[in-house]
C-alpha cells in the first residue's frame, strides 16, 4: 500500500497545500491512481503559487516525467482551479533537474490536455535555482513531496525490516560512548553533581565546552566562571549528560569502517541540529522544560546513519556513491531502493540500548502522539542544520535563511568542536 492516504490528504480549504498522486496512461489519459507524485502550495507573500510534480518513486511508471507532462499539468489544473497563468509549474525529473514548464491551452481555455513549453530557471536546473525563484512556497512544495515519499515499499526479497533491525542490534561493532559517559551517567543518575564535576574534569576538552557553554549570552545576569562544577549547576545535569554523550562520540568516531562516510561531517550535523532544536523552542511552543529532551534528539535523531555506516559500511559505500550530488528527492529514491527500512527506525533501535526518554526514543522514530510540536521542530531543525553543517547523505532541503538564534546557539558549540577537530 502506498504511504500516503488520499482521505488524510483532503484539504480544508481548496488553497491549503495539497498532494496528488495520479497516473497517465499509456494513450495519454490522467487519472487518479499512481505514478506521478505532485504538490501544490499557495502563493505565500511575495512567493507565488507552486505546482512541482515528478515521477512517484515507489510507482515508477517506466516513462520520463516529460512525457507525461502536458497530461499532468491538465489533470492537476482541472483539480485546482487556479488561474495558470499564476502558477508556478515545475517538473523534477529522475535525477533531480528542476525545469519551469509553461502550459498553453487551446483557444485561451484551461481544460484539457495543453502544449507545454519548457525553459531552465535563470540561474540553473538544480534546486537552488528552484527555490530562488519560489522560495517558502517551493520550499514547503518540496518538503510536502519528501514526506509523502518517505516510506518504503519492501519487495517480497527486501529483508523485512525486523530482521535489518536486529542484525544491526547484534552486530559487535555498533558504536558505543567511552566510559567516562558512563561514569558521568552513573553520577547524574545518583545526582551526585560534585562526582559529575569531578569526571568531567579529568577530559580538558569537555571541560572547556562545557565552560564556555556556560558562559555564553543565555547566562548574562551571571559572573564569568571557569569552574566545571558551577558550568554544571548552571547548565543542569541532564544537559551535561547529552553533551558528554555526543563528545566522547566525536572523539572516538572521527574514523571507521566506511571510508566513503564522513565522520567528522555527521559530528558536525548532529551537534547543529541540536543547537537548532534547542533554539527553536519558542516557535513551535515546545516549553523551556524540555529543552533538554529536544536538545537530545537533535543531536541523536540520525545517530542511525553511523550505526549503519559501522555495522554495514558496504552498503552505505553503494548508497554513498550512488547519490553523491543528488538533490533530495532522487536521494530518497536510492534510500528505499538500498536500505531495507528507514534509517530513524535504525536510530530509534539503536537509542534503545541508553539511558534517553521515551520521548526522544519515538519523536526520532517519527512517532509523535502527543508531541506534535517536537516533530515538526524537528524537521525544520534538521533543515537548519543541513545548512549550517551539511551531512551529504540526508535526503533534506536547506533552509534558505536561518533564523539568527539558530545561528547564535550554534555559535556557542564551536569551542568544542574546534577542540576535537583540533
Amino acid at each position: 500500500m502506498h504511504p500516503c492516504n488520499h482521505a488524510d490528504l483532503e484539504p480544508e480549504h481548496p488553497l491549503d497545500p495539497r498532494i496528488f498522486q495520479f497516473e497517465v496512461t499509456a494513450d495519454g489519459q490522467a487519472r487518479p491512481g499512481f505514478g506521478i507524485i505532485a504538490a501544490f502550495v499557495p502563493a505565500e507573500l511575495e512567493w507565488p503559487a507552486v505546482v512541482a510534480f515528478a515521477c512517484d518513486p515507489y510507482h515508477d511508471p517506466g516513462r520520463p516525467i516529460k512525457d507525461m507532462a502536458p497530461a499532468a499539468i491538465g489533470f492537476l489544473q482541472a483539480e485546482i482551479g487556479v488561474p495558470a497563468d499564476t502558477l508556478n509549474w515545475t517538473m523534477i525529473d529522475a535525477v533531480g533537474r528542476f525545469t519551469l514548464a509553461e502550459p498553453k491551452w487551446p483557444d485561451g481555455g484551461t481544460t484539457g490536455v495543453p502544449e507545454v513549453t519548457y525553459q531552465r530557471y535563470p540561474t540553473g536546473l538544480s534546486v537552488e535555482a528552484f527555490l530562488k525563484e519560489t522560495g517558502a512556497a517551493g520550499e514547503v512544495a518540496l518538503e510536502m513531496l519528501s514526506v509523502a515519499s518517505e516510506t518504503p515499499a519492501l519487495e517480497e526479497e527486501t529483508p523485512s525490516i525486523q530482521d535489518f533491525l536486529d542484525a544491526v542490534e547484534s552486530h559487535g561493532n555498533l558504536p558505543v560512548p567511552s566510559t567516562l559517559f558512563h561514569m558521568v551517567e552513573d553520577a547524574v543518575s545518583k545526582g551526585d553533581i560534585k562526582k559529575v564535576a569531578a569526571v568531567i574534569q579529568s577530559d580538558p576538552v569537555i571541560s572547556l565546552s562545557l565552560i564556555n557553554y556556560a558562559n555564553a549570552a543565555r547566562f548574562i545576569g551571571a559572573d564569568k566562571t571557569a569552574s566545571v562544577r558551577q558550568a554544571v549547576v548552571r547548565l543542569g545535569m541532564v544537559f551535561v549528560q547529552r553533551v558528554v554523550f555526543v563528545a566522547a562520540m566525536m572523539m572516538r568516531y572521527q574514523k571507521g569502517r566506511c571510508p566513503e562516510f564522513n565522520y567528522s561531517a555527521y559530528w558536525m550535523n548532529a551537534l547543529a541540529t541540536g543547537a537548532a532544536m534547542r533554539a527553536l523552542l519558542p516557535d513551535y511552543g515546545i516549553p523551556e522544560s524540555m529543552a533538554d529532551d529536544a536538545h537530545a534528539i537533535g543531536l541523536v535523531s540520525c545517530i542511525g546513519w553511523l550505526a549503519v555506516a559501522e555495522t554495514y559500511p558496504a552498503l552505505m559505500t553503494k548508497y554513498l556513491q550512488r547519490c553523491r550530488g543528488k538533490d533530495p528527492l532522487p536521494k530518497i529514491r536510492l534510500q528505499n531502493e538500498i536500505f531495507p527500512c528507514p534509517i530513524r527506525l535504525v536510530s530509534e533501535r539503536y537509542l534503545q540500548r541508553f539511558s534517553f526518554p521515551d520521548v526522544v526514543h519515538s519523536t526520532v522514530a517519527g512517532r509523535n502522539a502527543g508531541h506534535h510540536n517536537l516533530g515538526e521542530c524537528l524537521a525544520r531543525a534538521t533543515r537548519v542544520a543541513q545548512k549550517l553543517a551539511p551531512l551529504n547523505c540526508l535526503a533534506v532541503l536547506p533552509m534558505t535563511e536561518v533564523p539568527a538564534a539558530c545561528k547564535q546557539e550554534w555559535d556557542h558549540w564551536q569551542t568544542l568542536l574546534k577542540s576535537v577537530k583540533g
